[in-house]
């Protein structure tokens, strides 16, 4: 049983972990800190390590460099798991050691798929590949290569090189799609050939939303020319040589088969697309319920608050996001918590009607905004997502998010259930502690009364 330790400082990302590994026969160990894992890593022993890259103390990517420097752990696998998602982190981790790299949210699937990689449980080829003849600039070490890419797939490509780089070396690579849009990469060396010029097989390390279009795109593109070459051309050619008379009928044939061939890859395209919404959505209703179960474990309003913090950090995303609490006898918004202000910000408390934040509160309707979100907001009253806290028809707060980790150009559909079920969520989890609260208070107050008469 292959034994897998999972590091982060957050419980509910722990469990959330746990929830997503426990049905692989996987044994499961967990640590909080980078201190403990450095401490614990001789006597657990683990086939895989999973780290989380911001951790109070020693963050992810120290904990890594330290490890490698220990010749008995140099080859453990090493998957970065964090809420950070920017280029830099990304280069920080890979220079660190790591094999791979993943971010919060994490997607169930993503995360078994490269489990298994590191642990060599996947088998070679797992994805269709693609038959290509691609320039690529290659660069390791500080070095720049100009490869060909033989094959190509969603995940890894097979270049053809008169270098040989040793296996687990980190390489970028940079390659235009069929659009002539330049594709950027982060892969790792996995197989190699003992003939230098048969070249090696890279998997992709981590390719970020904009990456995977670009490359899903690009793998579409090739196999239709494919496609094209190896069913309609060559079906032309023998009736060329054979049927001289058919000449006509046989154009037509070729024009219906090419527009059956468009139709055949946005059938399959359109397929795919739904399977992935499909997944998605059951990853989130996971993370949700998850999320919900932890929100509803406490009645104490402070730790409520923290929770909330929790989930929308780690579940939904979120760099930047705020959470305002109304009051009924001003009628005015006022900031509770928060993540990813400076310190020295300060809000001010925000009538209703005023800014989207306002607006939306005296609405009760859900704000989500329209166009590109891939920058966030700076605006303290105008955030692209604002979820009214509504418990029993009444408002009671509001989840303002100004911007995600994740890079994504425009909200889906997906995106506003999750926001909308995690807001009722936090409305009845703040609604039942506040509750609590005043109840716990009260009963304090009669105890004291009781204990004076007693006297």
């Amino acid at each position: 049983m292959s034994k897998i330790l999972l590091v982060d400082d957050v419980d509910l990302f722990l469990e959330l972990e746990r929830s997503y590994l426990e049905g692989y026969d996987y044994d499961l160990v967990t640590a909080s800190s980078g201190e403990e894992t450095l401490q614990r890593l001789d006597k657990i022993a683990p086939d895989v390590l999973l780290l989380d890259y911001y951790m109070p103390g020693i963050n992810g990517d120290e904990v890594c460099r330290l490890i490698r420097k220990n010749p008995h752990w140099q080859k453990l696998p090493i998957l970065m798991v964090t809420a950070a998602g920017k280029p830099e982190e990304v280069q920080n981790c890979l220079d660190a050691g790591c094999d791979d790299y993943i971010t919060k949210p994490v997607n169930k699937q993503d995360l078994c798929d490269k489990v298994k990689r590191l642990l060599g449980t996947v088998q070679r080829r797992s994805s269709e590949r693609v038959a290509v003849k691609l320039p690529i600039q290659l660069q390791e070490g500080g070095r720049l290569h100009v490869v060909t890419a033989k094959d190509i797939s969603s995940s890894g490509v097979c270049l053809k090189s008169s270098t040989q780089l040793e296996e687990n070396t980190t390489v970028e690579m940079k390659l235009e799609d069929s659009d002539g849009e330049l594709l950027s990469l982060y892969g790792k060396i996995k197989r190699t050939s003992e003939q230098a010029e048969d070249g090696y097989g890279v998997y992709f390390i981590y390719p970020d939303q904009k990456s995977k279009k670009l490359l899903d795109r690009l793998i579409r593109s090739k196999k239709t020319e494919q496609l094209q070459k190896d069913g309609v051309d060559d079906r032309l050619s023998h009736r060329l040589q054979t049927l001289e008379n058919e000449c006509s009928q046989l154009r037509t044939e070729q024009d219906d088969a090419l527009r059956r061939i468009g139709e055949l890859e946005q059938e399959n395209l359109d397929f795919a697309n739904q399977l992935v919404q499909v997944e998605d959505v059951n990853n989130n209703l996971t993370n949700l319920y998850i999320a919900s179960s932890r929100l509803h474990s406490t009645l104490d309003r402070e730790e409520t608050l923290e929770i909330i913090k929790e989930v929308v950090i780690n579940f939904v995303g979120a760099e930047k996001f705020a959470v305002f609490l109304f009051d009924k006898a001003s009628e005015q918004l006022h900031y509770e918590t928060g993540e990813g202000f400076d310190d020295s910000e300060i809000f001010p408390d925000i009538p209703l009607g005023e800014g989207i934040i306002g607006e939306t509160a005296a609405s009760t309707e859900n704000y989500f905004y329209k166009g590109s979100i891939s920058e966030g907001s700076d605006d303290s009253l105008a955030p692209i997502v604002a979820i009214p806290l509504m418990i029993h028809g009444e408002m009671i707060g509001l989840l303002a998010i100004y911007r995600l980790f994740i890079q994504k150009e425009q909200l889906e559909s997906i995106d506003y259930q999750l926001f909308s079920m995690l807001g009722e969520h936090a409305a009845s989890a703040l609604f039942s502690s506040t509750l609590y609260g005043h109840s716990e208070r009260k009963r304090q107050t009669y105890q004291g009364f009781v204990d004076l008469l007693l006297k």
